[in-house]
């Protein structure tokens, strides 16, 4: 049967210290707790204690010393019953009525095998531990209590700082009465920022923090024994610890790689750099910093996969997790934590914030939704999907566009609709886009101009309009550049032509059918299938008040991309459904043969929910 010893051992640790105030052994540091917690003193009827309880706090540091005098001559004996019952009235009131009780921590520590000499309090621990980091901790764990009774209400936080500045390679863990075991992620994070804060040696930002609630230890408040409770303790420690491990050995190694990769980039001769980045770029309607991006990423890349698959200490890191996967995690609360889902969201998809302001040139992944700055769209959150081969509808300089059409694609809300069916002409986005499951509606699907969505690259707000008195921006590319003129010429045409105000329920009518973005007009793309003009006019989206000029509008706006290889996985999808081979009804199936079934659910095992972005 698994139990924390064993659990302990998969962790790597054969010795277990514990630094509490509890164990003051001493007659002075037991004197010096008493008299430092007169309320909660007095409460015990000691006798050796009641000639001081009274004192002003003036006479409090003198009375230590008879007090200690006093204690000296009880035993050590008489001095543990002491603590005991100063613990346990500790226990019993107000705030610190979280506090273990005695019997609790006894068993606490039976089931830790914590050793009588390896129970230390603060005073003792900081001598103590200096010598174990010196001779080598790696096989210790250090349960250290969070809070000194006769010192600061942190100080288990300056143990932690002081084995890190020893060069500590072992485990710990903070124990706490200030928190549930719900919010023990919410005081690492807290204790990790203070930790931060108060930093003058870097070695103290190398410190995992794994914190354990008192009321995990009592059976009373969580409905499991201690044994359970220290064995998720132990789990939750020792990923922390993995983790912790993996990132400041590949911190170090990263820093080392990029000076590599930049020392590398810097030696290409400069005709080189000019044939193979400058102008290769050029020719294909690309920054010349995405191949240096390219480059970059690829050797950083390489050179952590070469560090996870042959470092030792990361090997055993590694191996530390695995071990740790047969103690089961009590459940929780399985949706993903925000910092893991902007993770996802910096490996699938690439913001509006990016790719506008930069003047990104459109391609296959791009998605648009619904202009909120439009009068008729505002109500709608709709949004659409661009998919097209990336090579035949990249801008290049001096060249036309391969191919003048691509295919925009609804995406379909279908958040909450169970996904045990397969739909090939609906298949799922990988991820969750703003908290919604879209799905692509392939039926759907219509051709769209790509000359129109250019427009939506030459504007740092990413919409589909021209303004009147419009001008190109700078810092786009040479492509861009080339067909700015052209892009925009049916839609100062339009302006050109004086405005007038369409008839009461009537929507304005596009001026120039070389503004027609669709070839779908209605359910979907009604409100964007072709541009329209729109006079000056104020909008109030988010409680913002907008000004919009004059202008041509398809009333849409580029809000991000999905990036590579998700985009092309897409496209392939939608092109293998149009290219599907399909068959004429068979007349005379199912004779003789009852009503034909309904044909089985396609079950999908491949189809897994993505993490929310």
């Amino acid at each position: 049967m698994l139990d924390v010893r064993a659990v302990l051992t998969s962790l790597g640790s054969s010795r277990v210290v514990w630094i509490d105030d509890y164990f003051n052994e001493t007659p002075a540091r037991l004197a010096a707790m008493l008299l430092d917690n007169v309320e909660v003193t007095q409460t015990c009827g000691f006798p050796e204690a009641e000639p001081f309880v009274e004192l002003r706090d003036n006479l409090l540091e003198e009375a230590k010393v008879d007090l200690t005098e006093i204690l000296d001559g009880a035993g050590a004996e008489r001095n543990r019953q002491i603590k005991a019952i100063f613990f346990d009235a500790l226990r019993s009131m107000g705030e610190a009525g979280k506090e273990l009780s005695s019997s609790t921590i006894e068993k606490v520590c039976d089931l830790l095998d914590v050793k009588a000499a390896d129970r230390w309090d603060f005073g003792h621990a900081f001598v103590e531990m200096r010598k174990l980091c010196a001779a080598g901790d790696a096989h210790v764990s250090y349960v250290v209590d969070l809070n000194n009774a006769r010192g600061s209400k942190t100080e288990g936080v300056d143990i932690l700082i002081a084995l890190a500045v020893a060069g500590s390679k072992g485990t710990a863990f903070i124990l706490t009465h200030d928190v549930t075991a719900a919010a023990e992620e919410t005081k690492e994070i807290e204790l990790r920022a203070l930790i931060q804060e108060g930093a003058t040696n870097p070695k103290t930002l190398d410190i995992p923090i794994c914190v354990i609630a008192k009321e995990r230890l009592a059976d009373e408040t969580t409905g499991v024994g201690p044994q359970e409770a220290l064995m998720v303790a132990v789990k939750r420690a020792g990923l922390r610890r993995s983790v912790h491990e993996v990132l400041w050995h590949a911190r170090d190694h990263l820093a080392d790689a990029f000076e590599q990769a930049a020392s590398g980039l810097v030696g290409i001769p400069a005709d080189q750099l000019e044939f193979h980045v400058v102008d290769r770029a050029f020719k294909e309607g690309a920054s010349e910093l995405h191949v240096v991006e390219r480059a970059l990423t690829a050797h950083l890349s390489r050179s952590l996969r070469v560090l996870f698959g042959t470092q030792p200490e990361i090997q055993a890191s590694a191996e530390r997790m695995r071990s740790l996967r047969t103690v089961p995690l009590p459940p929780g609360d399985l949706a993903p934590d925000p910092r893991l889902a902007d993770f996802r969201k910096a490996e699938v998809w690439e913001s509006d914030d990016l790719i506008n302001v930069s003047l990104a040139p459109i391609t296959c992944g791009d998605v648009f939704e619904m202009d909120l700055e439009e009068q008729v769209t505002r109500a709608f959150k709709k949004k659409f999907l661009l998919l097209g081969q990336p090579c035949d509808i990249s801008l290049r300089p001096g060249q036309s566009r391969q191919q003048d059409t691509g295919y925009l694609v609804f995406l379909q809300d279908i958040t909450g609709k169970p996904k045990t069916r397969t739909d090939p002409k609906a298949p799922r986005l990988p991820f969750i886009l703003d908290g919604i499951q879209y799905a692509c509606d392939f039926r759907t699907a219509t051709n769209v101009r790509l000359s129109i969505l250019d427009l939506a690259s030459f504007r740092p707000d990413g919409r589909v309009r021209v303004d009147a008195g419009h001008g190109p921006p700078k810092g786009m590319l040479q492509g861009q550049n080339d067909v700015y003129s052209a892009r925009t010429s049916a839609a100062d045409a339009a302006l050109k032509t004086p405005w007038q105000r369409p008839p009461a329920g009537r929507q304005p009518v596009s001026l120039d059918p070389a503004l027609q973005l669709t070839f779908s007009t209605g359910d979907n793309f009604k409100h964007v299938f072709r541009g329209v003009r729109e006079p000056v006019a104020t909008a109030t989206p988010d409680g913002r008040t907008v000004a919009a000029p004059d202008r041509v509008t398809w009333r849409l706006r580029r809000c991000g991309r999905i990036r590579m290889p998700y985009a092309a996985a897409l496209l392939d999808d939608y092109v293998s459904v149009t290219s599907r081979q399909a068959f004429d009804l068979d007349y005379l199936g199912g004779v003789g043969e009852g009503s034909p079934a309904d044909p089985e659910p396609i079950e999908d095992p491949d189809l897994e929910e993505g993490l929310g972005i």
